[in-house]
């Protein structure tokens, strides 16, 4: 059971079992001539558009119900910003809540689980969000989590390795060919975002599990963010430094590139119930938006 559920965490970022599209679908990401605020509403963004991402299951049975995520992305002065918004008809902030058993006089763990959107940005190798393909690469994962981050106005800033070698602390996952890869998803370093409680006796009849630190910091704390639930929809801005000079963060390019990544949603659902999208290509361009 344990080995189960440490695959079901290493697999939440981009479930990366399902096949790619040939051509990566590209997300533009222009200038803006004024900084947006981090603060999930996009008006302060001008008239820079929306690319429409498509999502895939990763269970056929699974609640996940999300089809599509909507996209834009912008540099100002040395910051990279992503606004995304989605359809989700539940506002979901709660995860894992310790929920009082009156027989066995103990706190058992609830069935509510937090929304959550992960977006992935290759840092070497070859990058794909298909697992399986046996392709060893490592990338940068910035992972919102409703109850566990959004508080703090951050994403969990993480790193995904995938090797053909042994890693310390990873899972195996065995390759259609014969082959096999082991997973590792790292936090960056410095503090952790939250932390476990646990209560000896009662207090109420539901408790939070997940304490928040307070001001955390370090390289875990780079990406700024926001998410605002209303009208059936989230919408979620992200923004971090191009180039933070970490060694576990993406060094985005300070002239016109391109950076392979992935974004998968999780709808108050498990670690392995989400929806993902092919590989997509984040194109900086380093200009401003203009009609055609």
């Amino acid at each position: 059971m344990k080995n189960l559920l440490h695959f079901l965490h290493l697999m939440l970022v981009l479930g990366l079992t399902l096949g790619q599209s040939a051509v990566a679908q590209t997300i533009p990401v222009y200038s803006l001539v004024n900084a947006p605020s981090v603060d999930g509403n996009d008006e302060d963004w001008g008239s820079a558009p929306f690319t429409t991402v498509a999502l895939k299951k990763t269970k056929p049975e699974g609640m996940v119900e999300t089809k599509s995520v909507a996209v834009k992305g912008a540099t100002h002065g040395d910051r990279l910003f992503l606004f995304l918004e989605w359809e989700d008809f539940t506002e979901d902030r709660v995860h894992k809540p310790w929920v009082w058993d009156e027989g066995d006089q103990k706190y058992r763990v609830g069935p509510q689980r937090e929304d959550r959107l992960a977006v992935q940005f290759a840092m070497g190798g070859s990058y794909t969000t298909n697992w399986l393909s046996g392709n060893e690469f490592k990338a940068d994962t910035w992972h919102w989590k409703a109850s566990r981050s959004n508080p703090l106005g951050l994403a969990h800033d993480k790193s995904l390795v995938v090797s053909r070698g042994k890693l310390l602390r990873a899972y195996r996952l065995d390759l259609p060919d014969g082959g096999r890869v082991y997973l590792s998803r790292p936090s960056d370093s410095g503090d952790k975002l939250y932390k476990t409680k646990r209560y000896r006796s009662l207090e109420q009849q539901v408790m939070p599990k997940y304490e928040l630190t307070g001001s955390p910091e370090g390289s875990v704390a780079d990406v700024s963010a926001r998410g605002i639930w209303s009208d059936g929809r989230w919408r979620l801005e992200l923004s971090r430094k191009l180039n933070t000079g970490n060694g576990d963060d993406v060094a985005f390019p300070l002239e016109p590139g391109e950076v392979p990544g992935g974004i998968a949603i999780f709808d108050r659902s498990e670690n392995d119930d989400h929806a993902i999208s092919d590989t997509l290509i984040f194109e900086l361009l380093f200009r401003t938006w203009r009609p055609s």
